[in-house]
């Protein structure tokens, strides 16, 4: 006996009027059932409110659980009713946008914030929170677990498809639209909905894991068609994986060829081609040349380097030679920064020096000079200052596409009457006998079924999901035409965009000074420009004695006239 159950209260079919009773379900898409409330008044308030739940029961197992989402009134001359459509637990994937978890830093204003964890309708099929591939069975886990949080009244039942996929990066979809999109990798899948537990539970199957079921064609049945799909068998699937790869700009290409069977041609008539983007490594370096040279403080030619003017004299000498730093090297070139890990400081090197030539002696002259010491050797140095790990090629791809598409499937159709509706079809795969032998073992996939109660008649449909994009070749290219390489996966698990990335520039150059002490001269000579032989020599080697010269004031007389003058002389002196 059928029953329904609505705002806590049970009833017969009969009890309220309902009849023309028909369950309409359909892979991956909403299951219906839709009835008459007969002997309504189109004035007549609904007996089933809009929004409102109702469950049917065959005998005491819950056959079907639904939301009303239509409420149509029909009149006419010969008569008046009520129509009602419900919808089954997949209207809830259908109408609720599918969001994922993103890392993104707990203050917006400082990027080196910790990170917490946002809802986003920007996805990442085949990606979990931590950047790591899952299974397509594991996305899909995900896709109904968040539903069932956010209030939809169905759990998961058994999802076993261990297949990776791509990286698939879209925005706003509905939780239905992303399943779908991820069994088109895997085109055998099967959804189905198990009312009978409290919580209608959802399975996903492909053709391998579902049971096999026979259908006697002698028995009662009204039409019966069917087709070999030669058409949709192909020979090979082959799979281009290209990669974009780039370094500081500098881009390139590689494909990575997949295919199945091993040792397929990949070039043939009716084998299932598919280019696939994947994003490549990407990655950002700074680099900075640096050229030094070896401080030596000992060597003449290093000083008359710094202090150009020392160039000119002979005989130079350095003693009582300081510094600042200890750092072995000059930075000549290039600048350093705190990611070479490298030193630099500021040197200040003082010295005495002595040096003379044919004009002029000096000894005991301070000097000091002002460079930067590091200890960066001269060579190029570089630091990576962004990466973004290639994504990965899915493993045994091609074979789970051959899988569902390798294999001969038949298309039709057929209508059981007079056969007590309840058995759902849709769980099993179809054999037909008392027919043609090969018929006996094709393991139809069901695509849809239609279950008309008042009749008895069941009307199912198998082969290729042609609603879902199957029919033909063509159409399986989808799952790569559709497909772009996500450009967004790394940023979903460290909240840092692709390609950003500190650049620290340098902080100490090359910097020279020279500062030069008074001179203690040993020897002048003024020579006349005009003539050189006229000169006025002054030598403090000349001296036999130690002695100063100074200049003297002197007492002359000059044309009988007492007069005083200033002559550079030393004092007096005894000869020894």
């Amino acid at each position: 006996m059928w029953k329904i159950f609505y705002n806590e209260e049970q009833h017969t079919f009969a009890e309220l009027g309902i009849g023309n009773v028909r369950r309409l379900w359909k892979n991956q898409a909403i299951d219906k059932l839709i009835f008459d409330v007969e002997g309504r008044s189109i004035f007549d308030d609904p007996v089933f409110a809009s929004g409102s739940i109702i469950k049917i029961f065959r005998g005491e197992e819950k056959w079907f659980e639904g939301v009303i989402s239509q409420t149509p009134v029909y009149g006419s001359a010969k008569l008046e009713n009520h129509s009602y459509e419900a919808s089954g637990v997949w209207w809830f994937l259908e109408n609720l946008i599918y969001q994922q978890e993103w890392k993104v830093p707990s203050d917006s204003q400082d990027p080196d914030s910790s990170l917490t964890n946002i809802y986003k309708g920007h996805i990442i099929l085949g990606q979990n929170l931590d950047g790591e591939k899952i299974t397509i069975g594991e996305q899909i886990a995900d896709i109904v677990n968040y539903a069932h949080s956010c209030g939809a009244n169905l759990t998961l039942g058994t999802v076993n498809i261990d297949v990776h996929i791509p990286f698939d990066e879209c925005k706003d979809l509905s939780c239905a639209d992303a399943i779908r999109r991820l069994l088109r990798w895997v085109p055998d899948t099967v959804c189905f909905i198990d009312y009978s537990q409290i919580v209608p539970e959802i399975f996903f199957k492909r053709r391998a894991q579902l049971t096999s079921t026979s259908i006697d064609l002698l028995s009662s049945i009204e039409q019966f068609s069917m087709q070999p799909r030669h058409d949709l068998l192909v020979p090979a699937v082959v799979l281009k994986f290209e990669t974009n790869n780039s370094t500081n700009g500098k881009a390139w290409k590689t494909v990575n060829v997949q295919k199945y069977p091993e040792g397929a041609e990949e070039i043939g008539f009716k084998t299932l081609v598919l280019t696939i983007n994947l994003e490549g490594a990407k990655s950002t370096y700074i680099t900075q040349k640096i050229t030094s040279v070896a401080i030596e403080t000992s060597s003449t030619l290093w000083w008359t380097q710094h202090v150009p003017w020392l160039a000119k004299f002979t005989n130079v000498f350095i003693a009582n030679v300081t510094r600042t730093s200890s750092l072995p090297y000059e930075l000549i070139n290039g600048s350093v920064a705190d990611w070479m890990s490298r030193e630099v400081e500021d040197d200040v090197i003082r010295a005495n020096v002595s040096y003379r030539n044919s004009d002029i002696a000096v000894v005991d002259q301070d000097i000091a000079i002002k460079i930067r010491a590091t200890d960066a050797e001269t060579e190029s140095y570089g630091k990576l200052i962004s990466m973004l790990t290639a994504e990965t090629v899915p493993n045994n791809l091609a074979q789970s596409i051959f899988e569902s598409v390798g294999v001969l499937q038949y298309d039709g159709s057929i209508t059981l009457v007079d056969h007590e509706v309840g058995t759902k079809y849709e769980q099993f795969l179809l054999n037909f006998i008392s027919g043609r032998a090969e018929w006996e073992g094709i393991n139809a996939v069901v695509q849809e079924v239609v279950d008309n109660l008042d009749r008895g008649e069941i009307y199912i449909k198998f082969g290729p999901a042609k609603h879902l994009g199957a029919a033909d070749l063509a159409e399986l290219t989808r799952s790569g035409r559709l497909l772009y390489e996500s450009r967004n996966y790394g940023e979903r698990t460290t909240a840092e965009a692709m390609g950003s990335g500190t650049v620290e520039q340098g902080v100490y150059s090359r910097v020279e000074d020279t500062l030069t002490g008074d001179c203690k001269y040993n020897m002048l000579k003024f020579v006349d420009s005009e003539n050189p032989n006229s000169m006025v020599k002054i030598d403090a080697s000349d001296l036999t004695q130690s002695l100063n010269v100074l200049l003297r004031e002197e007492d002359i007389c000059e044309s009988g006239v007492l007069k005083k003058r200033f002559s550079l002389a030393s004092e007096p002196f005894l000869e020894p």
